[in-house]
């Protein structure tokens, strides 16, 4: 059952509940007041015509009887009937109108004992009666004396008024019910509301807020639930962020290790194919060696800066040729296959940088630009030092890009050729990858193309200058 009926409900029998209550008590107050006020008229009855009698001491039976018939005369409407007898003979001295009951022996031995007056209320086919009786002590003849009031009008009047009652009660029902359905529609309307909220966020509307101001407790309620649903949204968001964070470094770190791995397999396939003297073997050790040392440590720094969004990595002062001549020394075998030029020229001297990241930013725009040339082509990486730091540039003659493309070129996971980039193995991260790092050394990448002649692509590093030789 919904809520709002629930209290349409108690509030309906809270409301007949009072209303049935007091209606009962005042129709039975009433009724009390109006019986005891005409038993106090048949009392005053009984013992005006008491008084009487016992004023006319030691009357015969036709004094009696004359008296009693002067005095229903002129006060009839004061009782319904009147019975005078003689107690112990029962010999009737005077009646006169109705007297539904009779006194019996064990009526007569009460009043003698407790000496006071027997007062009944009688219901018979015609009505409702008082019938007042006692003992008359007149001389040496005992008397009973009964007088008979006629209270039909008043349980009447409960009848009728138990009538009106009903039809009240079905008034105060009906409109009790539609005025508590009513209250119940606007005091539910926040709490409906609010579970229209809640059903919208379970179906995934995180952006949804509950907008009541009911000014009680559901407005808290709801101001609580909109914190709630602020918290959830954020860790959302924040589980999505991390999610994409990791398949950012998953993809970036398996990017990073093609070019290396490609060298890699060849110098450890020359040593297995080939005997290669003692000098050449330790080179191709050594390389190996390095490029493993090299992977891990960046491993642990793609880790760093695409998960963990670390932006404090420390920049130390590093050679720019040491680091050109690397990249270009890593990449070179791959250019193989398809017959590329890959050369650097480079300044002499000293910038502040992380060598790995920045080394691993050359591999990776050196790969871009070898996907954008189908067979022979020059790809040149120059380094300059500047007053803030470097810039490298990596030009190639490939395919080059249109100006719309070249907008998106950073996105993660963005590939201007995808069936050319699936083919050879790109995700689209390595420039989102190369913007990032290029963004730790406060610096950007810039790109300059033109369909059918090439592109270059600039790295500025202005991650300072240090006086090193």
């Amino acid at each position: 059952m919904k809520f709002k009926y629930k209290v349409m409900l108690y509030m309906t029998a809270f409301l007949s509940f009072f209303y049935v209550v007091s209606a009962c008590l005042l129709i039975f107050v009433s009724f009390q007041m109006s019986l005891n006020k005409e038993k106090a008229n048949a009392l005053n009855a009984y013992r005006m015509i008491q008084n009487m009698l016992l004023v006319s001491n030691d009357m015969n039976q036709k004094a009696y009887t004359y008296t009693l018939s002067q005095l229903a005369s002129q006060n009839d409407s004061m009782w319904k009937g009147i019975r005078l007898k003689q107690t112990g003979s029962g010999t009737l001295y005077y009646e006169n109108g109705y007297l539904p009951y009779h006194l019996n022996d064990e009526d007569i031995r009460t009043m003698k004992t407790e000496e006071c007056c027997l007062i009944r209320y009688i219901q018979t086919e015609d009505g409702q009666y008082i019938q007042v009786s006692g003992l008359v002590e007149t001389g040496s003849v005992p008397l009973s004396l009964e007088v008979s009031q006629d209270v039909t009008q008043v349980y009447t009047a409960r009848e009728t008024q138990l009538q009106i009652y009903k039809v009240i009660l079905a008034f105060v029902l009906t409109a009790g019910s539609v005025s508590a359905l009513l209250i119940a529609e606007k005091l539910t309307k926040p709490i409906r509301q609010l579970s229209d909220v809640s059903k919208k966020i379970t179906d995934g509307n995180l952006s949804i807020r509950a907008d009541i101001h009911s000014g009680d407790e559901i407005e808290l309620l709801a101001r609580d639930f909109n914190r709630m649903t602020d918290t959830i949204e954020d860790n959302m968001h924040q589980m999505a962020d991390a999610m994409k964070r990791q398949e950012e470094f998953m993809g970036s770190f398996a990017h990073e290790l093609k070019t290396p791995m490609t060298s890699i397999i060849g110098y450890a396939d020359l040593m297995r194919s080939q005997a290669l003297d003692e000098e050449e073997q330790q080179e191709a050790a050594e390389y190996i060696f390095s490029e493993g040392r090299r992977l891990e440590s960046l491993s642990l720094k793609l880790l760093d800066l695409l998960v963990l969004k670390k932006k404090d990595f420390e920049l130390r002062p590093t050679n720019l040729q040491t680091v050109i001549e690397g990249a270009v020394h890593t990449a070179l075998p791959s250019m193989a296959d398809k017959n590329i030029s890959l050369k650097g020229r480079y300044d002499d001297g000293f910038c502040l940088m992380e060598s790995d990241l920045v080394k691993s930013l050359i591999i990776n725009l050196i790969d871009n630009a070898k996907k954008t040339i189908d067979d022979s082509g020059n790809i040149l990486v120059v380094g300059r030092l500047t007053e803030e730091g470097c810039l490298i540039t990596v030009a190639d003659t490939g395919r080059g890009m249109k100006p719309e493309e070249l907008s998106r070129i950073t996105e993660a996971f963005y590939r201007v050729d995808k069936s050319r980039s699936r083919a050879q193995g790109g995700a689209g991260l390595g420039l989102a990858l190369c913007q990032a790092i290029a963004e730790l050394h406060h610096g950007q990448l810039i790109f300059e193309s033109t369909p059918g002649k090439g592109t270059v692509v600039k790295a500025v590093l202005n991650g300072g200058r240090t006086k090193c030789e």
